[in-house]
């Protein structure tokens, strides 16, 4: 559990100093029981305003991400890798990485954000970020496609309970140096003219 809490911890700093181009590291933090108040709620039909996933904006100037993104967090080897869902044999039990994935799509749908966003860091590995294609919009998507970028991977899965999922993954260091604050910004904008 400190692990996790850790881990939670640092990518709230990451992902602030990102968001204030290494100004500030307290915009994000740690969601209400880590997004557990909002699910439970949620079972009674009750919302519960920026509680969903992990990661909640606590300065008004990250709202914009957590308004486009609901985003998971998942430490250690218990959650599995994108691997085990093509060298592991098929049965009707989820794999732990779909379990993941499941969780990240499920805790948008009720948060109502457009996108989902689910960051893991397997031990003594790098931390990933995975999510559905062309979520940071248009801006983004040619450093994303570059053929020379050190890790990538698209796939189209049916998860064992039917859902299908499409996600790309990429190294979350990567991700934050190709991605800048205004590509969210203008993604949501233009989700919002829709």
């Amino acid at each position: 559990m400190a692990k996790g809490s850790a881990f939670e911890r640092s990518i709230c700093k990451m992902l602030s100093l990102w968001w204030s181009n290494g100004t500030r590291d307290d915009i994000f933090w740690r969601a209400t029981q880590s997004g557990g108040r909002a699910t439970q709620r949620a079972k009674s039909g009750k919302r519960t305003f920026g509680s969903y996933g992990d990661i909640a904006a606590v300065d008004p100037i990250g709202q914009p991400l957590v308004q486009l993104f609901t985003i998971e967090l998942k430490r250690g080897r218990s959650h599995g890798c994108p691997n085990d869902l093509f060298d592991c044999r098929r049965t009707k039990k989820m794999k732990p990485f779909e379990e993941a994935l499941e969780q990240a799509i499920s805790s948008a749908e009720l948060a109502g954000t457009p996108r989902w966003l689910l960051i893991s860091r397997r031990d003594g590995r790098e931390s990933m970020a995975y999510f559905p294609p062309g979520a940071f919009g248009h801006r983004a998507s040619p450093a994303m496609a570059n053929e020379n970028t050190m890790f990538r991977m698209r796939a189209r899965w049916t998860m064992a309970n039917g859902r299908k999922v499409d996600f790309v993954g990429y190294r979350l260091d990567d991700v934050l140096q190709w991605v800048r604050p205004t590509d969210v910004l203008e993604t949501l904008k233009e989700l919002k003219s829709r």
